[in-house]
């Protein structure tokens, strides 16, 4: 066994592939503290989802997953023993993670001095509140040991309390910025595009939006919808076509698929107005908003979980109690016509990025060191 001078974090959890947001966020997690020379870094790897055909799904290769997991945190306790800190992500309220992180946690609590999660998938307050079987109960008796919790928002605060974590942390995903010259939206170009991006599927709001817009589209000749990003089962691309069809919309919609890097900021840059309408009951930080705004886009957002903190000024909510769609639509009613009101939203929303996410400072390093002790960094 060889044990290393330097203090050593280790990050766990999948980066992309697939490309979700937990995932995105490990892996600019992992470059964030990895450019620091006060610690050494280690990735503890997961592969649990290769595609997001079997996201909380229960199968074998899962459990050989779990198995090389095991491995892998094996052989980095022999190289440095137990660690000084390792942040792990919460799987989130479905029974999949919640047994993942059931036969991991304890095991990782063994190899590690300091152990905080971060709790990207949030809604685990609400499924205690609703059930008290074996998996929650055991689920608590998992989490007590932990020392700490990291969230995105103050909303989410209500899940790590719920596991009875006592030192929560609030820290926002910061993103590098793509529009420095602070590019706001033109409205007197046609045609103008109502942008949805991300996971495209009824808990992220597709379907609802796509209903919307077949209801509104005749009344906004010069809008246009724009779909960007993965279809997740058990909605598909041939469905949303279909519909389309149906609403008589199909010449109105464009549908790009999964663009990244250049290709997506192109698209975030040429549009107009962006649709958040995510109804997941793991939705803790829609890591897209904070993309929208860094464009300006005012946006229609969803009232749900911690979107109102996010998204603040620049953003019309909607009401998704009731029948989504009609609320959605009604809220499209009263923007699309209305561009002198979106001008103003654009300013707030470009405002609010750059005062909440802007990457100008990068809180995790500074984070880690408080937690390990390590000196500031001059």
């Amino acid at each position: 066994m060889s044990f290393t001078a330097q203090p050593t974090v280790v990050i766990a959890g999948q980066t992309p592939p697939p490309t979700g947001g937990q995932n995105v966020m490990i892996a600019r997690l992992l470059e964030e503290l990895r450019r620091d020379e006060r610690w050494s870094v280690e990735h503890l790897e997961f592969c649990f989802t290769p595609s997001f055909s079997t996201v909380r799904q229960a199968k074998f290769s899962k459990v050989w997953e779990l198995l090389k997991v095991y491995g892998r945190l094996w052989r980095l306790f022999l190289r440095h023993g137990r660690v000084d800190l390792l942040i792990y992500p919460s799987g989130g309220p479905q029974a999949v993670p919640i047994v993942r992180d059931i036969l991991l946690l304890p095991v990782v609590r063994l190899a590690t001095k300091r152990l905080w999660v971060q709790f990207h998938a949030a809604g685990i307050a609400d499924r205690l509140k609703q059930k008290s079987g074996v998996l929650e109960v055991l689920l608590k008796a998992v989490y007590r040991p932990v020392d700490g919790a990291i969230v995105m928002t103050d909303y989410n605060r209500c899940d790590p309390e719920a596991l009875g974590i006592g030192r929560v942390e609030v820290i926002p995903h910061r993103l590098e910025d793509e529009n420095p010259a602070g590019k706001l939206p033109d409205y007197s170009e046609r045609p103008l595009r109502l942008l949805h991006a991300g996971h495209l599927y009824d808990l992220k709001g597709t379907p609802q939006l796509v209903e919307a817009f077949g209801r509104v589209a005749g009344q906004f000749p010069e809008w246009r919808l724009v779909l960007m990003g993965e279809f997740l089962p058990p909605y598909s691309e041939e469905q949303c076509r279909a519909r389309c069809r149906e609403l008589g919309i199909e010449g109105k919609v464009d549908i790009l698929g999964v663009l990244r890097g250049e290709d997506k900021a192109v698209q975030f840059g040429r549009s107009h107005l962006f649709v958040f309408a995510s109804v997941a009951p793991y939705e803790s930080f829609g890591l897209v908003m904070a993309e929208a705004m860094m464009w300006g886009l005012p946006m229609v957002v969803s009232d749900w979980r911690g979107n109102r903190d996010v998204s603040g000024t620049g953003a019309e909510y909607f009401n998704v109690q009731t029948t989504m769609s009609d609320n959605l639509a009604l809220a499209l009613q009263e923007l699309l016509p209305a561009c002198d009101e979106l001008r103003k939203m654009a300013e707030c929303s470009r405002q609010k990025y750059v005062s909440s996410y802007r990457q100008e400072r990068n809180e995790h390093p500074e984070f880690v060191a408080r937690l390990i002790g390590a000196p500031h960094k001059a």
